[in-house]
């Protein structure tokens, strides 16, 4: 009798998971749609309602499988912000702080903030270094700032790389991105330093050299400036 349920659950287990993978299916492929539309608003709706009618069912017997549900989730929705044109740097640390959020819910609820916070900060960043607006030698500029994040970067280094003229660089990169490349150098490098702070995994100064800063000092002016307050106040 024992082994009889034993191979019951194993088997309502399998019919469970089957069931739900091709639920998560269905649901992905409806919101890749609207995210690839741009439509974040619906998007964020329609997740929200989604974990009461997808994840629920699930989160009674085994929240494992709706980590894995959420996991996927994360990891489809970076991909696509990646393909949408947001820098691979981005998505993928954005990425790896979720997942590593999922792994210590330990509820629903939890799992649903997770989801909602990872969207609105690919919303954010996208918004803001969105890559498909620009032309092919800026857009290859733009990548190389943030593949360079951890080293100095200037726009006679970026000009090098690309082989251009660094005046011809300067004045096409302005009028297409809105700011000079210096400006974006330093607000890139300034937002991964606010989020460098707040996991409260580094110091100020390992934080400053992490990011190709020669000098503290430098580093907490360039941060007042672009980010409005000095970085020991974030």
């Amino acid at each position: 009798m024992k082994t009889d349920y034993v191979t019951s659950q194993h088997i309502l287990e399998a019919e469970q998971e089957q069931s739900f993978m091709k639920d998560n299916l269905k649901f992905t492929v409806s919101l890749e749609e609207m995210l690839r539309r741009g439509d974040f608003k619906n998007y964020k709706r329609l997740l929200q309602d989604s974990y009461v009618e997808t994840l629920a069912p699930y989160t009674f017997t085994d929240i494992e499988i709706a980590k894995l549900y959420v996991a996927i989730h994360a990891n489809d929705l970076a991909n696509i912000l990646s393909d949408m044109g947001l820098p691979s740097n981005i998505t993928e640390n954005l990425k790896k702080e979720a997942f590593m959020q999922i792994t210590k819910a330990k509820n629903i609820g939890n799992l649903q903030q997770i989801s909602l916070n990872l969207i609105n900060r690919l919303e954010q960043e996208y918004k803001k270094y969105n890559l498909k607006h620009y032309s092919y030698t800026i857009q290859r500029a733009v990548e190389y700032i943030h593949t360079r994040r951890f080293q100095a970067v200037s726009t006679s280094s970026v000009a090098k790389y690309l082989d251009v003229e660094q005046t011809h660089l300067s004045k096409c990169f302005h009028e297409e991105v809105g700011m000079t490349l210096t400006d974006y150098v330093h607000t890139m490098k300034t937002d991964m330093a606010k989020t460098l702070i707040l996991r409260r995994c580094y110091s100020l100064m390992e934080i400053s050299d992490m990011l190709g800063y020669g000098s503290y000092h430098y580093f907490c002016k360039v941060f007042k400036k672009y980010q409005h307050c000095p970085p020991s106040q974030v």
